[in-house]
């Protein structure tokens, strides 16, 4: 995986775990918001509500589109491996003997 394949994965992880801490601290203010009276606490529980229906909307769609994606390489992986086995197995010995070396070190 090239360092700009993995920055967009860790960056995709963090939106996913700031839209989970974001959605978590709406949920807590619309729930403050429900025993305050008032005519403008009313509206801000309205756009509270429909702010967390949104977020959760997008933490649902993010979770799905890196499910998809995490399918999506690891059948291409196994088609990979079933093509040219002999080519993995080669891959994966280098690896092994690289890691090896490393940790003799």
């Amino acid at each position: 995986m090239s360092d700009t394949t993995q920055q967009l994965a860790l960056g995709g992880q963090k939106i996913v775990e700031d839209l989970r801490v974001l959605l978590t601290d709406s949920e807590e203010m619309l729930r403050l918001a429900a025993n305050v009276p008032g005519e403008g606490v009313d509206a801000l529980r309205e756009r509270l509500t429909a702010h967390v229906e949104t977020l959760q909307a997008a933490l649902g769609d993010a979770q799905r589109n890196a499910r998809h994606r995490y399918r999506a390489a690891t059948v291409s992986a196994e088609r990979y491996v079933r093509h040219n086995p002999w080519r993995s197995l080669g891959m994966a010995a280098g690896a092994g003997f690289l890691l090896g070396v490393l940790a003799a070190r």
